[in-house]
């Protein structure tokens, strides 16, 4: 994540902090029915939309959180939520807030396209981790992996902010992959880990030291060519009989050629299946107890849906980001 053990080196650390402007999201109608192209843009002012879709699923609200920066779109993160903000992120996007009743965008935050999910410990206190801008270097020996922001979520308050550094050899493993970044607590200490590399550090200082890394999932399963994982290392498979194709997730299965996305939350889920090799029709497909209880079509893209998708179930509510800015949040059954 950004500057790498080449970088420049100063003896300290700099600390820094962005500050965020409240910007409005624009708000775009729910798809009436598989096949019906993306919907127009409404005033941000006007209605909420909401209410069943023919599909079935209440559609609370529709937003369209553009536009990005100008890089490859080649991670999104599942929504995640503090109090009434729903925090999503992504590297085109960067972090953003969302009004958790209406949609409405409350902050955002630019990231680089080397950023981490968000980690929300309470309603008041979250921290992201992103690339560094400016540049912040580290002491001899020393290199920087990626900066901090602690933040309050709700009044976008910044307790601190500053640059995640290690020694060399332990900064070495991380950038040799382009792999998402995965932030956890544990323990009380903040861990960072992609393929091969793992690190904790503390803050205020952003000072990290090398732990033993998680074990790599394969991409695909060596013990049944019709699997494959999706990034979190969630496994799936897709079953061919009688000229139709199923997807499965353990016990879970929907009609679909993949599995592009799924969260869980006890008996509930949430999948978004590619229907066919289009690339234009894709669902998102909520399950209770196994069964399916609504789909709802993604609105069809101009081009074909080529960028990543994330989905989470949380409480009452399923959220899912797709086409780089598109956040939706949908009645959970």
């Amino acid at each position: 994540m950004i500057a790498r053990a080449t970088a420049v080196r100063i003896a300290a650390v700099i600390a820094v902090a962005a500050v965020a402007g409240v910007v409005a999201a624009r708000w775009l109608a729910p798809a009436a029915a598989p096949g019906v192209t993306s919907p127009a843009p409404l005033d941000n002012t006007g209605p909420i939309p909401a209410g069943p879709s023919p599909a079935g699923p209440v559609i609370r609200w529709l937003v369209d959180v553009g536009p990005g920066a100008a890089v490859p779109d080649r991670i999104v993160y599942p929504p995640a939520v503090a109090g009434d903000r729903v925090l999503v992120a992504g590297a085109r996007i960067g972090y953003v807030a969302l009004d958790r009743a209406r949609g409405q965008v409350a902050w955002r935050r630019a990231a680089g396209a080397e950023l981490a999910p968000p980690l929300v410990r309470s309603a008041h206190d979250a921290v992201l981790v992103h690339d560094c801008d400016p540049v912040v270097g580290a002491a001899v020996g020393r290199a920087v992996i990626g900066c901090f922001e602690r933040i309050d979520p709700t009044d976008i308050a910044a307790r601190a902010a500053g640059g995640i550094h290690a020694a060399e050899a332990d900064v070495a493993p991380c950038v040799a992959t382009m792999a998402p970044w995965q932030l956890t607590e544990v323990g009380g200490e903040l861990r960072l880990d992609r393929p091969g590399c793992a690190l904790v550090f503390a803050i205020p200082d952003g000072a990290a030291r090398a732990v033993a890394p998680k074990a790599s999932l394969p991409v695909d399963d060596p013990d049944d060519p019709d699997c494959a994982r999706l990034v979190d290392g969630t496994r799936w498979c897709q079953r061919v009989a009688g000229g139709r194709s199923t997807v499965e997730l353990d016990e879970l299965r929907a009609p679909g050629l993949s599995i592009l996305a799924a969260a869980r939350d006890g008996d509930r889920a949430a999948l978004v299946v590619r229907r066919d090799s289009t690339l234009r029709h894709d669902e998102l497909v909520a399950l209770r107890g196994g069964a399916i209880a609504w789909t709802w079509p993604l609105p069809e893209p101009a081009d074909g849906r080529a960028t990543p998708v994330a989905v989470a179930l949380i409480d009452d509510t399923i959220y899912v980001v797709f086409d780089s800015s598109r956040v939706a949040a949908l009645a959970a059954p």
